[in-house]
């Protein structure tokens, strides 16, 4: 193992309080935190799996990391900076975020269209400037990419290779992962593992990578932490989880989602039988007066043809409505 580049700590969250803003930029009145009193601290050369059931809250907290959400400067630290505030994070290549596929929103198709431009790998890869040519060359060489691929007609895993490579041109201190592994082949996969491995034990860089597939993962991560509910429910170093399972990790993260179902299945039918509804409703509101479902959005969505409210139309789309206008 080479010596380490990075040292001490690299990220630092203090009790983390997160709630997805309404149309006037606050949380909505009584509605219930998504991430709650949520600490971690990881340090340099540290490889983290994060680990919950779908809808936990991963995402948001390596969004929240990644700088795409506002929070407290305090609660949120990478590298002793705040990763909303400090822009610099990003723009010298120290904080890396890969997750989801490249995508952009059209005007009247929607949100969240895969992006197939006609160009090549080769010139997307080699459009990035003030890159090390041999970290360039062993980046494609790891994610096995053809850099005569054209994208628009590229398969899903093809893309995804040349996105990820783009990602890490930089070096890193840290990244940050989002399943962005789901669309690689298991070789791809493994060659990357072992490429991000070395990134930590030589350069002291800091990974966190959320996943629902273990597949070659027993030996890899340093650390794991498990959230469900928005809450820190375990974050302890591989070694003590061996200690504590003898199952597999697959086996473990397994038991863990199946006691937290089991649990969240008696609380539900507790629920139904003292006649509440089995889901716990958040209460929607807002400062502005009126109809509630305004309250949380202004009735339209950006590039849509049709209303976000029951019973609305587009009175640009709407025939009818734009004949009563003319009469």
């Amino acid at each position: 193992m080479g010596r380490l580049e990075n040292s001490g700590r690299t990220i630092e969250i203090n009790c983390l309080r997160f709630t997805y803003p309404g149309i006037d930029g606050h949380p909505p009145p009584g509605s219930k935190p998504l991430i709650d009193d949520f600490s971690l601290t990881l340090n340099a050369g540290d490889r983290c799996l994060l680990v919950g059931s779908n809808g936990a809250g991963k995402t948001t907290i390596l969004k929240i990391l990644g700088g795409k959400h506002m929070v407290e400067p305090h609660m949120v630290r990478l590298l002793g900076r705040s990763a909303f505030h400090d822009t610099t994070l990003t723009t010298s290549g120290d904080l890396c975020y890969l997750g989801g596929e490249w995508r952009r929103d059209v005007a009247f198709a929607g949100f969240e269209v895969p992006i197939q431009m006609d160009i090549s790998a080769e010139k997307m890869i080699f459009g990035v400037g003030g890159i090390d040519p041999q970290r360039r060359s062993e980046l494609i060489k790891v994610l096995d990419i053809n850099l005569s691929w054209r994208l628009h007609k590229a398969s899903d895993g093809q893309r995804r290779r040349v996105q990820i490579c783009m990602g890490l041109l930089k070096p890193f201190k840290v990244l940050l992962l989002d399943e962005i592994t789901v669309d690689l082949d298991v070789l791809t996969r493994a060659d990357l593992l072992k490429f991000l491995r070395k990134e930590c034990e030589e350069r002291g860089a800091t990974i966190i990578y959320a996943t629902h597939i273990f597949d070659g993962l027993e030996e890899w991560p340093s650390h794991i932490v498990y959230v469900a509910n928005g809450k820190l429910q375990l974050a302890k170093p591989m070694n003590s989880v061996k200690e504590m399972s003898k199952l597999s990790l697959m086996r473990t993260v397994e038991s863990w989602l199946r006691k937290e179902r089991d649990e969240e299945r008696k609380r539900r039918k507790e629920r139904k039988a003292r006649g509440l509804p089995e889901f716990e409703e958040q209460k929607e509101g807002s400062r502005v007066t009126g109809d509630p479902a305004r309250a949380l959005n202004n009735g339209w969505a950006a590039g849509r043809l049709h209303s976000t409210i029951a019973g609305e139309d587009n009175f640009v789309f709407s025939s009818n409505r734009v004949h009563r206008q003319l009469k």
